[in-house]
């Protein structure tokens, strides 16, 4: 069991390490980063603001 801790705190420490180099090099974090990187082109298709679609429509 101590083993599994030890390995856990490891791993945390590195985690931690990681993210606050990364944090200090971008402004914004990882899962805003990942969410832009996947929206990419469509995002502006796949919107859901209704007022917007209304007004492009002239309803």
């Amino acid at each position: 069991m101590f083993k599994y801790l030890v390995i856990l705190a490891v791993g945390v420490a590195i985690g931690y390490g990681y993210g606050w180099k990364d944090a200090q090099v971008n402004e914004k974090n990882v899962a805003e980063r990942v969410v832009d990187r996947i929206g990419g082109e469509t995002r502006e298709r796949m919107g859901n603001d209704v007022d917007t679609r209304m007004a492009a429509e002239g309803k």
